[in-house]
Formats: structure tokens, sequence, C-alpha cells
């Protein structure tokens, strides 16, 4: 069997490193050390003494969850919507007799790692994973979940939602609305995933309403001083006057931020958000928001890794579920003349 001393000797550095990054502890590790560390050890096939034990019983009853770990800032529980599904995927997973692990991983070596790492029975990825999606199926024979990917690997299990219909819908409630001049608030819309497709659908209602968004009014929401970024597209001669956020965590943000810049929500700004998380309810006003369920999803998700445990000859399958508006107060009706027809 492989130890830390022998990854040790390979490496060219002391076992205590090695023990270190292996227990996700680089705090004084430098990430060219650690990845190379990682690298060794799953070149050499080492396994941790605890997953020695827990290969020594035949049936695992380990689920293994995967997220997304990008920022260093904040964890990726600190998001509404992953701490609201992976507190429903706990709980279904445990009514099956299993038990959930979570690992936070950051690039390809972390997922194999932490994969190899304990004899779970199946794993569940919920975040952007699409990039490693060919190898991480072909380096792991476990069942696979996947959440909210558009990767374009066809043999995979996962189970999405309607992103592209939320953004039409968002779109659609605030023409109905009156409003005209509009912007989009979320994360780099990146590749092929979530926030691509709620941007897309999105300015293509709008499009078809002859509306178009300009690139300055499709913003970052990691970027600093978002106050001053409203204050300067809500003001002046042709004002925003509504605003789109891929996420009510994102929209809490641009509340705050409302608030520093002394804009009124909704008389100065009207607001739509997505998911439907319990905080869109307690924001003041309450927030009108796209809903996904996140309780049917986790079950959803479960229920698929079951089937797939108990039969790992069944086919891969696509699941995408619907989304709907929730009208609360942030969105003002400033339509002047009523009973516009929209193109849809």
């Amino acid at each position: 069997m492989v130890t830390l001393k022998d990854i040790a000797q390979r490496a060219g550095v002391s076992s205590m490193t090695v023990s270190r990054v292996m227990n996700g502890n680089t705090k004084d590790v430098s990430k060219k050390t650690s990845q190379r560390i990682k690298k060794i050890a799953e070149e050499m096939g080492y396994v941790p003494n605890s997953s020695a034990r827990a290969l020594a019983s035949s049936a695992s009853r380990l689920i293994a969850a995967l997220l997304s770990d990008y920022d260093e800032e904040t964890t990726p529980l600190e998001d509404s919507y992953n701490s609201s599904f992976f507190g429903e995927l706990s709980r279904q997973i445990q009514k099956e007799g299993y038990d959930l692990m979570l690992h936070y991983v950051k690039d390809y070596t972390s997922i194999n790692y932490s994969l190899k790492s304990w004899n779970v029975a199946g794993a569940v990825f919920i975040g952007m994973f699409d990039e490693n999606i060919k190898k991480i199926q072909k380096d792991n024979t476990i069942p696979l979940i996947f959440t909210d990917s558009y990767s374009s690997v066809r043999s995979i299990t996962n189970v999405g939602i309607d992103d592209y219909q939320g953004g039409e819908m968002a779109a659609e409630y605030l023409l109905e609305h009156g409003h005209r001049n509009l912007a989009f608030i979320g994360p780099a819309a990146v590749s092929n995933g979530v926030i691509m497709h709620r941007l897309q659908g999105f300015c293509a209602c709008l499009r078809d309403n002859g509306i178009s968004i300009p690139p300055e009014h499709i913003i970052d929401s990691g970027a600093e001083n978002m106050e001053q970024t409203l204050a300067k597209i809500c003001r002046g001669d042709d004002p925003v006057t509504g605003i789109f956020t891929t996420s009510d965590f994102c929209a809490s943000r641009v509340y705050a931020a409302a608030y520093q810049a002394r804009l009124r929500i909704p008389d100065d700004l009207s607001v739509i958000g997505f998911d439907d998380v319990r905080i869109s309810r307690y924001l003041t006003p309450p927030l009108t928001t796209i809903r996904q369920d996140i309780k049917r999803k986790a079950d959803v998700v479960c229920q698929l890794l079951m089937k797939h445990i108990r039969n790992q000859d069944v086919p891969a399958e696509n699941m995408v579920l619907g989304v709907e508006l929730i009208e609360r107060e942030s969105v003002r009706n400033i339509q002047k003349k009523p009973g516009v027809e929209l193109q849809r």
C-alpha cells in the first residue's frame, strides 16, 4: 500500500507537507506544490487510511456531493440556493438509508481524489463541472448524477430546470409592467451554463419586442461598488427602471446597493430574482422571482441516483423541470397604455 512517506519521497517534500495537502490544509503550501503532490498521489494510487477502512465493507452507504469552490472569500454554502438544495438532498438521501458527504472541489484533481478516497455508492455534482464530465465518467464507475449541466456529453444523467424560459418570464413580466430600459445582473455569463441560458432567454424576449440591452447594462454581480453602478444607470435622462438578477441571493445584494445609492424599490427600481429561496419572502419589499421547486429537484436527483445504484445498466436520463413566476411587490407598474400586446 502506498504511504504518505512514499509520496513525500517522490515529491521531495516532508511527510507532514503531504499530510497537510491530502487533508485539505494547504494554507502553508504553495498551489504549485499542492497540485504536484495530488498528481503524484493519484499516479501512485494512494488511498487514505479512512478509505481503506471503508473499502473493507462490501456495501457502502455513503453518497458524495461535490460543489464547485472557486471563491476564496466565501464558501459555496453561503449561496442561498446551494444551502437550500443541499439541505433537501441530504434529507432525501437519509430517507433512503444513506449518508451524504460534502466535498468542496476546485479542479479535476480534487474531484478525482474525492471520489476515489472513499468507497461511495454514488455521487451528485452541484455546480459547473461540464469541462471535466468526460474525464469524471472515464475514471469512475459509480453512478454519477449531475445538476444544471449543459454539457454536450449525451451519456450523463442530469437534472436541471428551464433556465431559458425563466429568463423569458422575467422579461415578459417587466414589459407587461411598462419597463423598457432594463439591465441584467449576475455572475459572469461564461460558456454554456445556467447564467448564460437565463440571460439568453431574457434578451430573446426583449429582442422579439424590439428592445435590446446595451453591453454596459449586463453587469457582473461580483464587481465592487455596486451602489455606484446602480446610481449611474438608474439616474439621468433615460434611467434603467427594471433589473433581472440570476438569483435571489444576487437580488439581495442589489437591494443593499440600492439602499446605499438612495434608490427605492420598486418606486425607483424594479427587481426580479430567481430561485424563490426563503430570503425572497423576507426582503423589503418581498421579491418577485422566478421559482424553481428545489425540494422536488432534490427528490428527483435522489430517486434517479437510487435507481442507478440498484441497476447500473439503466440508461442515462436528462430531466428538465419547469419554472414559474412568483409575483410579490418588487416590480412597479409604470404602464402608461393598458393592453400592450407582447410578442411571445
